[in-house]
């Protein structure tokens, strides 16, 4: 039975050059074909509406196929006040994707026969012992992990707009901890756990016996190659390269915010994670080649599987993994947001078909989760139906454009696409689904065409006395705008 393509709404350059890419990236050879040209020119077009209709800042993406970088651009602004512009390699705040490498960190010390996963968290916490603990039935580091032990999401007087108690010093946040109390009998149900994962970190530094971002940047960080992922990121060492963080857009009027940087403290494992887009490129790669048997330097294959397995029903719910799914195909990765400091993020990574995509915003109201899996649907698909020899010109590409009206109810984007031309209205949920593809009849005249290629409306193409481009449809002509 198949499963329904999960659901996506959406509230509505910087090409990838010498200076930001890691050595050995290059582009695999169906990047170079029609098919794929106009996907990411579909792509791009979508993104920059979401940018200009959402009012975002800044955005950058990294595409992966395997072990190659097929994509990777930044659009919009890193800084507004600077005009500093976004690129694939500029650094965002991760937020709760930092989950996957304290996940990893654990499952590493596993591995090593340094800890197991069904010990309770008292055992290498001993100050640990909440409210409504059962001393027969402890937590586990595996309730953890799946976000199954009970715990709230974080210690009491937490408040996600005062940054001060959001992030305590590790001596008040144990402190903290140690006070805190159950929501739920542990492993009866699912309930999301930052204060949980912040106490995975302090049990990696106590069996490692190192502070956890030491443990984390010798034993994962470096010998992957993520040298820009960290946490507490220096603004004055990175520069531009480090974005600003920017609130929500006003509902009714008036500029985003600049947000300010502030160290996360004892939380740093559950969300204080920096990273860049080709950052997180390298981390999928890495995952590709361990599920193919070709790197067992940090992690194994069966554990990876092992993290990317079901482990709790509803949600679907790994081991430092979120589990997702497009159809009948599965995917792993994880969400991140941080309302305090102005990001939004998402890691997507799909084995079957090694295609992985990371997207990251330097807004708090972004709209991280259907950006980036629009990026995937439409780079899975130009992938599936690129060919070979299709890069011979369009010769109605004289008509791309964007075309409006004073008192039209939407802007429409025309594209090259298969030979001829499509429309897509913006704002669209979902550039694939809102494409309306062209069929050229003669002169400038068109039909848009269904999925089974029958004809429908006409559009029409010309030009006015002043050389001006319109596009009539109905009784409405749009005209091409100038930018």
């Amino acid at each position: 039975m198949k499963r329904p393509i999960i659901a996506l709404v959406i509230t509505m350059g910087f090409a990838l050059g010498p200076a930001w890419a890691h050595a050995g990236d290059q582009p695999a050879v169906q990047t170079e074909t029609r098919k794929f040209r106009e996907s990411t020119q579909l792509l791009e077009t979508w993104i920059e509406s979401v940018i200009d209709f959402d009012r975002l800042p800044g955005l950058s993406v990294a595409v992966v196929h395997d072990q190659d970088i097929i994509y990777a651009k930044g659009f919009g602004h890193s800084d507004i006040a600077s005009k500093q512009e976004a690129g694939p390699g500029t650094i965002y705040g991760i937020c709760s994707m930092s989950k996957m490498f304290t996940a990893l960190a654990v499952m590493q010390l596993r591995d090593a026969g340094k800890l197991e996963l069904d010990d309770p968290v008292s055992r290498h916490l001993p100050w640990f012992a909440p409210e409504g603990t059962d001393a027969d039935q402890p937590p586990t580091l595996r309730d953890l992990l799946r976000h199954t032990g009970g715990l709230p999401c974080e210690p009491d007087l937490v408040l996600w707009d005062d940054p001060r108690q959001l992030f305590p010093a590790r001596d008040e946040f144990i402190d903290r901890a140690r006070r805190s109390a159950l929501s739920y009998p542990f492993n009866t149900r699912f309930n999301y756990s930052n204060l949980g994962y912040s106490l995975l970190g302090e049990v990696v530094a106590a069996v490692s016996g190192m502070p956890y971002e030491d443990y984390v940047r010798r034993h994962l960080l470096d010998p992957l190659g993520m040298k820009d992922t960290m946490l507490s990121p220096s603004r004055q060492r990175l520069g531009s390269r480090l974005a600003t963080g920017y609130g929500r857009a006003p509902r009714r009027q008036g500029p985003r915010v600049a947000l300010a940087d502030f160290p996360p403290g004892a939380f740093a494992p559950a969300g204080g994670y920096y990273s860049s887009a080709l950052d997180m490129a390298a981390f999928a790669k890495w995952q590709f080649r361990v599920l193919d048997g070709k790197d067992d330097r940090i992690i194994g294959r069966q554990t990876l599987e092992e993290m990317q397995t079901v482990q709790w029903p509803s949600p679907k719910w790994g081991l430092g993994f979120t589990l997702y799914w497009i159809g009948d195909l599965d995917l792993y990765g994880h969400q991140g947001g941080c309302s305090h400091s102005g990001f939004k993020a998402q890691f997507i990574l799909c084995p079957e078909e090694k295609l992985a995509v990371a997207v990251m915003i330097n807004a708090s109201d972004a709209p991280q989760f259907p950006l980036a899996f629009v990026t995937y649907q439409v780079m899975s698909e130009a992938l599936k139906n690129a060919g070979e020899d299709e890069n011979e010109p369009n010769e109605w590409s004289r008509y791309t454009g964007t075309y409006t009206a004073d008192r039209a109810w939407s802007e429409a984007e025309v594209l090259e696409w298969e030979g001829s031309l499509a429309v897509l209205w913006v704002p669209a949920q979902h550039p694939l689904q809102s494409l309306a593809r062209l069929r050229h009849v003669e002169g400038g005249v068109f039909r848009q065409v269904d999925a089974e290629g029958e004809p429908g409306k006409h559009f029409v193409f010309g030009t006015d006395g002043a050389g001006n481009v319109g596009m009539k449809f109905y009784n409405n002509v749009l005209w091409r705008a100038r930018r």
